[in-house]
């Protein structure tokens, strides 16, 4: 298994806001946008019993955070004004499982709370906060294979929803068309994270890294050299600065597993870095075995984290 590739897939996700009394309530200020009755009937279609509905507006007249209950448990979700349009998340209290993972982790010693499970999923999936070491992370579980995976995202996004090319500030429209670089059939997120900051993280066709860019369009983050030349692999001691590899590594010093898929790029004045760090632990191919990871984004020329993902791999 190329746990390097694996660690690459981002799971971001939004967490929760109130539920009212039984009517419609769009709670986003200062925006008094009326959320379409079509809305409840798209959720109605896969929840007939949904009531008690919480709306916040994500995209004026395109897109609302959703939260209802039914069969008397509550639910969170994305919805537009014809369809459920993200995964449903369903609040349980249960942090067992979770917490006898992160027990056997470089991780351990946190606190969860605001468990959400996947619902209807098949590979056991949730969600929820992790405080570890004073600091809030987006904690991702579920299950790949003979694995248990859990995904600690730093800062931990509070909102994240696929936005249309449409929907990209100008700046940014500007910019990939004077690059030549093409946003048909790409991916777009946009995430605001524990401290208020919004990103926009754009995933071209069948390209492994994102583009990030600020939320006025300032880009943060490419792995692409501006001189067309291949951005190349290498080791983490290879690339960035030496104070820089010692700010990302710092409390990670035992993540002494060797990698070779730390690399820079130099686009028009910006350096993008992308560090590695592994731990593997217990003995391989046994159910004692343990694999983490640690990949950061750093824009190097600021010296700004701009995205940190923790990974581990538990046997089941």
């Amino acid at each position: 298994m190329n746990f390097e590739k694996i660690a690459l897939f981002i799971t971001i996700v939004c967490l929760s806001m109130m539920i009212g009394c039984n009517k419609v309530v769009d709670v986003q200020e200062p925006d008094t946008e009326t959320v379409p009755d079509a809305t409840i009937t798209a959720i109605k279609t896969d929840y007939p019993d949904a009531a008690k509905f919480v709306f916040k507006t994500l995209l004026k007249d395109k897109l609302w955070k959703a939260k209802f209950i039914s069969n008397a448990s509550n639910f969170e979700t994305q919805v537009s004004p014809t369809a459920i349009v993200a995964q449903v998340y369903r609040e349980s209290s249960d942090v067992t499982l979770y917490k006898n993972l992160t027990d056997k982790l470089k991780v351990r010693g946190g606190s969860i709370s605001g468990v959400q499970l996947a619902d209807k999923a098949t590979d056991n999936g949730a969600r929820m906060k992790y405080l570890f070491n004073g600091k809030p992370f987006l904690l991702n579980y579920y299950i790949l294979n003979d694995w248990h995976i859990i995904k600690l995202t730093a800062k931990a996004p509070t909102e994240s929803f696929v936005v249309d090319t449409g929907d990209l500030p100008a700046a940014i429209q500007s910019f990939c068309q004077q690059k030549s670089i093409s946003l048909a059939n790409s991916t777009i997120n946009l995430i605001t994270d524990a401290d208020g900051k919004k990103a926009y993280y754009i995933y071209p066709a069948a390209q492994l890294y994102p583009l990030i860019f600020s939320e006025t369009g300032e880009l943060l983050w490419i792995a692409r050299n501006s001189d067309g030349s291949n951005v190349v692999n290498k080791t983490n001691s290879e690339v960035g600065t030496a104070e820089l590899l010692a700010k990302v590594t710092e409390g990670y010093e035992d993540f002494t597993t060797p990698t070779n898929v730390a690399f820079e790029s130099q686009f028009d004045g910006l350096k993008s870095v992308r560090y590695v760090l592994q731990k593997k632990s217990g003995v391989e191919g046994t159910r004692t075995f343990i694999n983490e990871l640690r990949e950061v984004f750093v824009n190097a020329t600021t010296g700004e984290i701009i995205y940190d993902q923790y990974s581990s791999y538990v046997f089941r």
